[in-house]
């Protein structure tokens, strides 16, 4: 398993901690499981996360690490009111985490094996 990746050319850590460390406390004030902090570029997630529900808040994780990568927390905060800020970001990387499997699943249904020429390339592109 990979500990670090580059992003839109920018440098990324994955760390994994314990679940009551203060570094998993969010911008709220909440202990959560993962955190995706920008001003050291690193993913923190709680050493307790396996399996799917691990893929799921790293796939959100990663949906942070693309709007901090690409400059879109600013084009996230032009389109709402400063008090939804926080909310939208979450609900963008929900969106990623909750729905993107499905998204390329019916590409794969509708595209075939052609599909294997547009998912992965798609998928590379984001994170490379």
């Amino acid at each position: 398993m990979i500990d670090e990746f580059y992003m839109n050319g920018l440098r990324w850590r994955v760390r994994f901690t314990y679940p009551t460390d203060p570094v998993l406390v969010d911008r709220t004030g909440t202990l959560t499981i993962g955190v995706t902090d920008s001003a050291t570029m690193t993913i923190y997630l709680s050493n307790q996360l396996n399996g799917e529900f691990l893929n799921r808040v790293l796939i959100h994780e990663l949906g942070h690490c693309v709007m901090y990568s690409y400059g879109l927390i600013d084009e996230i905060h032009r389109m709402c009111k400063r008090r939804f800020w926080i909310d939208m970001e979450e609900f963008c990387a929900n969106l990623l985490a909750n729905y993107g499997n499905q998204v390329f699943g019916l590409t794969y249904s509708i595209l075939g094996d052609e599909a294997i020429h547009i998912v992965p390339y798609e998928l590379e592109r984001l994170v490379a």
